[in-house]
């Protein structure tokens, strides 16, 4: 019987029950052609919709200025970590495609990415020019493996109208690192916003997981993994005491909501909007969503509270060029188009995350008159002070491990941080050894 060759498209639209099938036939899978006489197509896999999005704009831009290559974006929005990995395996891969920053060392160790540093040289891209932080993120071994295009980092939402509401002044905002916002200050104003009797809580931190990296950070310890990936180090001294400090705002202080809470007043989101929690802790792609579903509330930026130090840690925006991609060169001209003021501008004007070249993020990220947030230039003081994860190879299995624990049982307050994260220290080791 012969075995029937599979388009990528439809490798794309496969559902993953029977993958293993799809995978054998999509390892010969060839893409018919796309564009007409003359041009050259990019394959651009993103995890979503580009649809009425700035990205979706940039692209249009990028093809008007050079016609003669075509970019046929295919979305791939269900089950996108798994097929990006049975393309990578099977040798069938687009030109581009979005990846987690999470992965990129995995990726890279498995040797599936294209070394961009050659590209990035002859560009004239310059480190001291992009935030250096995320700059340097892609790198191994000396060679470039990806390519980020901004970042969303994290700090504070403040509901400015439950501050009034509650007589409690605003913590410190007009610049990144102000004195008097420590993290004892946070929990004295969490303690002034907390009201029992009408469910109203002060703060909310632990749902979002990038807590992890930003607190262990900021009380002197090295985040969730080593420099070399192969340690725990969310279960060194520093990282426990941030956890458990967390974790301790809804067991000890009761300031923070609960995972029982949360569901019982509608999520999170619904409880900031409603008055109900006055203060989030999110990236910031909360502001987009605050503007599309709360216009009439007003709220601010507060940065992260200090302890040892102030960082905070962000969701980079990357993509790849996969090592077995037809047209590199092509997807490089794409991707370095990214980068320059004709597409950053937008992106930064649109807030969809902030530039990963410092001159577009000064200049385009500012307040908008009579529109809130007032000190929106805030994200591009959190882009300046944010740190990458240590990522390792075995990270998506890592989190697999400790990520639900911690939500069973230290968030529930069943058990502490302590005797969850030493107690799964050396598993998780050993995954992030033999995933190498």
């Amino acid at each position: 019987m012969r075995t029937p060759v599979l388009t990528r498209r439809e490798v794309l639209a496969a559902p993953l029950s029977g993958w293993a099938a799809v995978l054998c036939a999509a390892c010969r899978a060839q893409q018919p052609p796309v564009g007409g006489p003359g041009e050259q197509v990019v394959e651009f896999m993103n995890w979503s919709d580009i649809q009425n999005t700035t990205l979706e704009v940039v692209i249009n831009n990028f093809q008007a200025r050079f016609p003669r290559i075509k970019v046929d974006v295919q979305p791939t929005p269900a089950d996108y970590e798994d097929k990006m990995r049975a393309m990578l395996a099977g040798g069938v891969a687009p030109d581009i495609m979005r990846i987690n920053d999470d992965y990129v060392r995995g990726y890279t160790l498995k040797g599936q990415l294209t070394d961009l540093t050659p590209y990035i040289r002859k560009s004239g891209f310059k480190r001291e020019d992009f935030f250096e932080t995320h700059w340097d993120f892609p790198i191994y071994q000396g060679k470039y493996w990806a390519w980020q295009i901004g970042n969303n980092p994290r700090l504070f939402f403040a509901n400015v109208d439950l501050f009034n509401k509650m007589g409690v002044p605003l913590p410190p905002n007009d610049r990144w690192d102000p004195p008097g916002w420590t993290w004892d200050d946070l929990l004295v104003t969490a303690r002034r916003l907390t009201d029992p009797a009408n469910d109203q809580f002060g703060v909310l931190i632990v749902d979002d997981t990038g807590y992890e990296e930003t607190f262990a950070r900021n009380n002197g310890g090295i985040g969730i993994y080593d420099k070399d990936g192969l340690k725990f180090t969310l279960a060194d001294e520093a990282g426990i005491q941030a956890v458990q400090w967390v974790v301790d705002l809804t067991c000890v202080h009761r300031v923070q909501p609960g995972p029982a809470d949360r569901s019982r007043l509608g999520g999170a989101d619904a409880m900031f909007r409603n008055g109900k929690l006055g203060m989030i802790f999110r990236t910031m792609g909360y502001t987009n969503t605050l503007w599309r579903t709360a216009k009439d509330l007003n709220f601010d930026l507060v940065p992260v509270p200090k302890k040892v130090h102030r960082v905070t840690e962000g969701s980079l925006i990357v993509f790849c060029i996969p090592r077995i991609a037809k047209n590199p060169d092509g997807a490089w001209e794409l991707l370095a188009y990214f980068v320059q003021d004709e597409a950053a501008k937008l992106f930064a004007e649109n807030l969809d995350w902030v530039p990963a070249r410092k001159a577009p993020a000064y200049q385009y990220i500012k307040p908008r008159p009579g529109q809130p947030p007032a000190h929106l230039s805030l994200l591009v003081e959190a882009q300046a002070n944010s740190v990458n994860v240590n990522y390792a190879a075995g990270t998506e299995r890592a989190r697999q491990i400790y990520r639900p624990i911690l939500s069973r049982d230290v968030y529930t307050c069943q058990k502490s941080a302590r005797e969850v994260l030493s107690g799964l220290r050396s598993e998780i080791e050993a995954t992030l050894r033999l995933e190498i």
